[in-house]
């Protein structure tokens, strides 16, 4: 099971975490997130442990737990599906919507009357 500890110090480290959850169970994997770019920690990090059972019990024990010096939280990691960025937008209604004019699909020409009339007068030349 995938856990989430949040509310982790600068300075632990996933070897902390690995020897704090391995009372529990075996500890697959234990990953402290870090900022790309600065390489400093960012406060939270993912332990996995198996089996399913004990990490349930690692979960309710060691919640609010002080590892070095600050207390952690810690739960279940809820997947969660990427939405979709248009699913909540409200659809434009009135006036408040711009307009599609010409000049957007027809670029500087503007009407496509016009355009057609620029063409037809430059093709009788």
């Amino acid at each position: 099971m995938n856990i989430f500890v949040g509310n982790l110090a600068k300075h632990v480290t996933s070897d902390d975490l690995r020897s704090a959850f391995s009372g529990y169970g075996t500890v697959i994997n234990a990953i402290i997130m870090r900022d790309t770019v600065t390489g400093q920690s960012l406060g939270h990090g993912h332990v996995y442990l198996v089996p399913e059972k004990t990490a349930r019990e690692a979960i309710t024990a060691l919640n609010h737990v002080v590892l070095r010096g600050k207390p952690i939280v810690v739960r279940e990691c809820a997947y969660r599906a990427r939405r979709d960025r248009r699913v909540n937008k409200q659809p434009w209604s009135g006036e408040e919507r711009r307009k599609s004019g010409e000049r957007r699909h027809y670029g500087l020409a503007g009407n496509p009357d016009t355009i057609n009339q620029q063409q037809r007068s430059s093709s009788n030349k």
